[in-house]
């Protein structure tokens, strides 16, 4: 098939993508392609992407060290800000030791990349992020995915690989909140798992850490868990932290592991300077203001609230995260739904495969400390055609 011709298809079949152009700040409200709108597409939770404090401390550490790292971390792109980040990180989230990547994607690259060969196995869930499904080929192991949070499934898999090579690695990694349906594995039963047959277990809380536990500490802490259960933990910081970039705390054994060994660490320029010091300006935030975290439960509750009373709560997912799925099955109805909105005055994403599984499509909402009940209310009033 031509490329045209694959284009083609791609909009016959409405997965054809096109860019929002943004020309400002990203917050309650928003500017996409000229027209100002109320903003349900922002990972930004707790709303520190455009914090004054936030913006001091990148633009300190620019006059300081200058933006571009000028290296790979194991150049010259390793800072004093990048060093106090990983200690902070690490006590933050009571790991012994914290490595930082560029993104997310470099991280999830990285760790399977430094941890896996071709002889070991990988245990993913279906619906893991990309990145981590592409981690899987880039490594080369064996990858065995289970049925969407059906950690049991696999296990009997887990134990025969287990036995036949017991020297062998087996990874098994999850999402810690599920970035298309908001939902959250077992991690406690899915530990259990994991140490029948020596598996080590890796959560990506990408969209946990900062929004999840009474103090921000993601999916381990909000289910009373920690380094016993969960060894490899990794996140981002371009969702609650506002900011750019990604982590992974382990022991030291790992994290000097994945240090030595990662390509995507090892040939990749650092996280600016700047970007590292926002980050860290950020976490201070998310420990010192609890009531942003409380203030996005509100936002939750009050969607699921009025979704039950306007008799449209089957098409929200059940979650307790700032992602909000309302499911609408056909690309065709997320397309027009979204359109609609627009035209309300309201910015919110159609989500299409290969993003969701085929007949899944949906509009994902995502709710962020700058809204208000208000804007809650008004979005499912055009959710009913009330507006």
């Amino acid at each position: 098939m031509s490329r045209q011709s694959e284009l083609n298809r791609l909009k016959k079949q409405n997965l054809f993508r096109r860019r929002s152009l943004r020309t400002s700040q990203a917050g309650r409200y928003v500017s996409i392609n000229g027209e100002q709108l109320l903003n349900f597409n922002s990972n930004d939770y707790l709303g520190l992407a455009n914090h004054p404090e936030v913006i001091l401390a990148a633009h300190e550490a620019a006059v300081r060290f200058g933006f571009g790292a000028t290296g790979s971390p194991l150049l010259s792109g390793y800072t004093s800000v990048h060093q106090e980040l990983e200690f902070a990180l690490a006590e933050f989230l009571g790991y012994p030791r914290c490595l930082l990547f560029s993104s997310g994607y470099l991280a999830n690259l990285g760790i399977a990349g430094a941890l896996l060969n071709r002889h070991d196995l990988f245990i993913q869930d279906k619906l893991n992020h990309a990145s981590l499904l592409d981690a899987a080929q880039l490594a080369g192991a064996q990858l065995k995915r289970y049925p969407h949070l059906a950690h049991e499934k696999v296990e009997k898999h887990g134990q025969r690989f287990h036995e036949e090579h017991p020297k062998n690695t087996i990874l098994w990694a999850t999402e810690g909140v599920f970035s298309m349906d908001g939902d959250s594995p077992d991690l406690s039963a899915t530990a259990l798992s994991a140490d029948m047959f020596n598996a080590l277990l890796w959560v990506d809380d990408a969209h946990g850490i900062g929004v999840l536990g009474d103090k921000g500490g993601g999916i381990v802490e909000h289910q009373g868990l920690g380094q016993s259960q969960i060894p490899l933990l990794s996140g981002t910081f371009g969702k609650a932290f506002g900011s750019a970039g990604a982590f992974v705390v382990g022991d030291d054994e790992l994290i000097e592991t994945i240090l030595q060994k990662a390509r995507s660490y090892r040939f990749n320029t650092a996280m600016p300077t700047p970007v590292s010091a926002a980050s860290l300006k950020a976490l201070e935030l998310i420990q010192s203001e609890p009531w942003r975290r409380e203030k996005l439960l509100e936002l939750i509750e009050r969607l699921q609230q009025q979704c039950q009373e306007y008799g449209i709560a089957d098409s929200l997912s059940d979650s307790e995260t700032p992602i909000q799925p309302f499911i609408l099955n056909t690309e065709s109805a997320a397309l027009e739904t979204a359109n609609y909105l627009k035209s309300r005055g309201i910015f919110a994403a159609a989500i299409r495969p290969p993003t969701v599984p085929k007949n899944q499509s949906r509009l994902r909402f995502t709710l962020h400390h700058a809204l208000e009940i208000e804007d809650i209310d008004l979005l499912v009033q055009c959710l009913i055609r009330n507006y």
